[in-house]
This record gives structure tokens, C-alpha cells and sequence, in this order.
């Protein structure tokens, strides 16, 4: 299943290569925070709360990095927990907002989304609010160090009560002037499926701000349906709307983007490999596909590399390349103001591939 190199290949003036594609500017809307935070910051957390790590490098990089050979969704999910229990203080978490936009300028992006469940960072006193608070003071101390802007998108867990729930979209409403831009659902979807979420959802709309909601990557395509009819405006993954022409046909009509993340989905097995990752299908539905990482760490991926990865065995080039930033552009939680300028940083490097 490829991309046809004659229809989306851009000027060959400039190689597409690992340096050239992390000089595009590069938009990013589905990456978890907690697993995406590089290991000398996991080092500064440690120090922190006096917590021992492996002293060797790729010791580390074992512990919170899941292999290829991951069976499950669920099994991926365990390389979190080390990390987690790293981001319970106000200054761990704060190192990790920080830490965050450090890596998106170290990868060439000019925006991105982070997501995180502050209620999984209440295991030793702080408050769901006080949780938010600090990853936003890290994200806003990295922005200006680094001049990436980077927003928050504020999850609630599956697998949590209802009524936590309820209180994690209402609290990330109170920081909506801070730099939240968005609500979503993660976690597992398989035994929790996305109409079981409903009260919760609602609860989430009625303050304003919009959905992206994971569905369709360890769940069935039903789970999509369901997301986009309870009022989600991107779904996180979706791969398993392959093959149900129905339901991404009501995809295309919500006009929602798809997050699709080639690295963590053939992991967590979403997808069997590469030749079921269904980036053409989407494509050819007329879909808004955008390319993200998921979990930088965990995957042991950076969207540099997502894009090569799809260049390599997709044929993906420049003028695809530029299509789906845009995409993401679009896609992005944040004012047409904001997006204006956005494009015309990826149009303005055009001209200079051209």
C-alpha cells in the first residue's frame, strides 16, 4: 500500500533527508507528555525525589522504551510507570514541561499539542489542579526559552471513575486563559469502551472546549462512530476505521483529523505492520491525516523520524509532507490568527525547497 511518488513528491532541489526534514517546520498534535520526556530530565526528576535509575544510559533507555515486539496496548502501557512515579512534585513537573518544548525545538517543530493526565500525577498530595498548574509553568518556561509554542490538552483515563473524570475537564477549563486548548479520553480502550465515557464527554463539552478522543486503535471502529457522534472533533489514532467505508465516510464529514502514529501502532500491534497501516486509504477518503509521534520516549521516535519512516515505506515526499503539516495546522486547537502565521512559516520553507 504506497503513496504514489509522482503525485506528492516535491521539488528533488532539496534530499529528503534526517537533516533537511528536522529543518521543516513541523506541527504536532498527538504526543503524551509523560511518555515523551528525555532521559536527562527523567535524571533531574530522579535527583529530585531521591529515586535511584539505571546509571547507564541505554539501561534507562530499556526501562522506558518499549520494543517492537510489544504484544499489546496494554503492555506498551507498562514502560509509563517508571516515568510517572517520577512526576508527583511540582518541580518534576515542571522539568517535564520544560523538558517538553526542549525536545520540540531540538526536532524542528513550530507548534505543538502535549497531553497528560494530571490525575495520575495525585499519588503523593498534589491536587489535580495544583498537577496542572506546574506542567503549564514548565511548558510556559520552555516556550520562552526555546520559542516554541506548546499547549496543553488535559486527558482524563478510562479506566478512572467518572466523577474523577468529570473534575479533570472541569478543572482544565479554569486554565483555558494558561494555555489549555483541549479535552481528551486515553487509556485502555479495549475494556472501556468510548460509550461508557458519555456523562463524562458531556460534562467536557458543556466547558467549551473541544475533543480529540483516542479511538479506534485498540478498540473497534465503532468507537470512532461513537467519539465523533458524542462531539469529538479530532479522533487520537483511529486505524481501525480501516476498511469501514461508513464510518470514515462520517469522519470526512465532521471534517475531523485523524492522529495517526505509525511507531506506537505498530507496537502496541494497532496495526500487523506497515503494509496495514492504512495512511493511503485515509488519504485517498479525502481524510485530514496528520503525522504525530504518541510517545517520544516510549517509542524511541521523534517526528523527524516518523517522516522518514514514511518516506521510506510510503514513498512520502516533500509536497505530502507539506500537506499533512498543514493538516495539522488545521487541525490544531488554536485561533485562525495563530494558524495564519503557522502556514506561512511552512510556506515561506517551500520556497526554499523549490
Amino acid at each position: 500500500m504506497g503513496i504514489n511518488k509522482e503525485e506528492f513528491s516535491m521539488s528533488q532541489a532539496t534530499p529528503f533527508t534526517a537533516t533537511t526534514v528536522r529543518q521543516f517546520p513541523k506541527v504536532e498534535l498527538h504526543c503524551h507528555l509523560d511518555g515523551s520526556i528525555s532521559l536527562p530530565a527523567l535524571r533531574q526528576m530522579a535527583a529530585v525525589s531521591g529515586d535511584t535509575l539505571p546509571a547507564d544510559d541505554a539501561a534507562l533507555r530499556d526501562l522506558v522504551t518499549a520494543p517492537i515486539e510489544t504484544v499489546s496496548l496494554i503492555d506498551y502501557l507498562k514502560r509509563f510507570q517508571v516515568v510517572t512515579d517520577l512526576m508527583q512534585t511540582p518541580e518534576q513537573l515542571e522539568i517535564a514541561g520544560y523538558d517538553m518544548v526542549h525536545t520540540a525545538a531540538k526536532d524542528g517543530l513550530i507548534y505543538m499539542e502535549t497531553r497528560f493526565a494530571p490525575a495520575i500525577f495525585t499519588a503523593k498530595g498534589l491536587t489535580i489542579k495544583e498537577a496542572l498548574n506546574h506542567v503549564l509553568i514548565g511548558l510556559h518556561r520552555g516556550t520562552q526559552k526555546f520559542g516554541v509554542p506548546v499547549n496543553a490538552i488535559v486527558c482524563a483515563m478510562r479506566d478512572r471513575p467518572l466523577a474523577e473524570c468529570i473534575d479533570v475537564f472541569q478543572t482544565a477549563a479554569e486554565f483555558t486563559d494558561q494555555g489549555v486548548v483541549g479535552l481528551d479520553f486515553a487509556g485502555d480502550e479495549y475494556n472501556h469502551p468510548t460509550h461508557d465515557l458519555t456523562p463524562a464527554v458531556t460534562a467536557g463539552l458543556a466547558t467549551g472546549l473541544p475533543f480529540t478522543f483516542h479511538a479506534g486503535e485498540a478498540g473497534p471502529a465503532s468507537n470512532v462512530a461513537e467519539a465523533l457522534d458524542l462531539g469529538a472533533s479530532r479522533i487520537g489514532h483511529g486505524v481501525h476505521m480501516s476498511g469501514h467505508p461508513k464510518i470514515i465516510a462520517q469522519a470526512k464529514a465532521a471534517n475531523a483529523p485523524i492522529e495517526m502514529c505509525l511507531t506506537s501502532n505498530l507496537q502496541t500491534k494497532a496495526v500487523t505492520g506497515y503494509d496495514d497501516f492504512p495512511l493511503s486509504e485515509f488519504l485517498s477518503a479525502g481524510l485530514c491525516v496528520t503525522i504525530n509521534t504518541d510517545d517520544r520516549t516510549v517509542s524511541d521516535v521523534d517526528l523527524t523520524g516518523e517522516f522518514m519512516a514514511l518516506h521510506d515505506h510510503y514513498g512520502l515526499g516533500w509536497s505530502l509532507m507539506e500537506q499533512l503539516t498543514l493538516n495539522a495546522i488545521n487541525g490544531a486547537f488554536i485561533s485562525e490568527e495563530e494558524k495564519t502565521a503557522l502556514r506561512q512559516q511552512v510556506r515561506a520553507k517551500e520556497h526554499v525547497n523549490n
